[in-house]
């Protein structure tokens, strides 16, 4: 059973009138009886939701959702997810998270995630999508112990590509770092206004460009060459693919797409292409 979490005023994070949510989520999936995850501890704040969670006989499925749709000036969120030895989670979003436009005042998310050795986690969101004005910083730190498995992707739109309105957010923040075993692995800070991310994706002849990474820590080998080989051709028709092996423990992949429905399509299939090494990505993804 999932542990009932405090009530926001009872940890002290909420918000002053008018300086917008201070909201949480604290998660933690760990083994039961008979092989299944459950969480352990849930604890969460407005306006983080959690759907109720699901186990598909190999992973714990569960949703992340912001109950008011999107990320406002003043909001302070806090996202904590751990998986125990023995676990096996997987994250999602319902929908794109939406960072509206700020007529003063910047947003801002810290994002933790910690594995243990022997446990599992995919991290995988919808798109981020900055809409005109928007001031929002979203800082990620990934702890992953030896043995400990890891598959985060991190995707992010140009703005409302519908509506027009591409590269136009006052300023974002996405820093990343990641240890593995307690050693620093991949460090990286993006700090930009959306006209300057204009420019280089007009430069580069992708003026609405969707961007995606995906990220892989793992002890198990990822040493064959077939399965890279398949990833690279995705490279070319208006997209760009490439692969880089990380100091220890994994590989990232970059993704650049012409467009949402293509950048879908490319994690997709390096999600099925990843599945040969990782058992745990396997698992279905039907939404719950």
């Amino acid at each position: 059973m999932a542990g009932a979490g405090p009530a926001c005023s009872a940890v002290g994070r909420t918000a002053p009138p008018g300086a917008g949510l201070a909201g949480f989520l604290d998660l933690t999936a760990a083994p039961a009886a008979g092989g299944r995850t459950v969480l352990a501890r849930q604890a969460l704040c407005a306006p983080f939701h959690l759907s109720k969670p699901y186990w598909d006989g190999r992973v714990l499925h569960a949703q992340v959702v912001n109950a008011t749709a999107g990320i406002l000036a003043g909001d302070r969120l806090e996202l904590t997810a751990r998986v125990a030895a023995g676990a096996a989670l997987r994250l999602t979003t319902p929908a794109a998270t939406r960072a509206y436009m700020m007529a003063a005042g910047t947003a801002q998310c810290r994002q933790t995630f910690l594995v243990e050795a022997g446990g599992w986690l995919e991290y995988a969101p919808e798109p981020l999508v900055p809409h005109r004005d928007s001031d929002y910083a979203q800082h990620t730190r990934i702890e992953v112990a030896a043995g400990g498995d890891v598959c985060w992707v991190d995707a992010l739109a140009p703005g409302r590509v519908g509506r027009g309105e591409t590269w136009a957010w006052r300023r974002l923040q996405l820093t990343l770092a990641v240890n593995v075993g307690n050693e620093p692995v991949l460090r990286e800070h993006l700090d930009c206004p959306g006209a300057e991310l204009a420019r280089i994706a007009a430069f580069h002849g992708t003026p609405d460009a969707w961007l995606a990474t995906v990220l892989v820590l793992t002890a198990r080998p990822l040493d064959d060459p077939g399965l890279w080989t398949r990833l690279r051709a995705r490279h070319g028709g208006g997209s760009w693919l490439g692969v880089t092996r990380l100091r220890r423990g994994g590989r990232i992949v970059r993704v650049i797409a012409p467009d949402g429905q293509t950048l879908r399509d490319h994690l997709a299939e390096i999600r099925r292409t990843l599945a040969e090494a990782l058992p745990f990505l396997r698992a279905e993804t039907r939404r719950i």
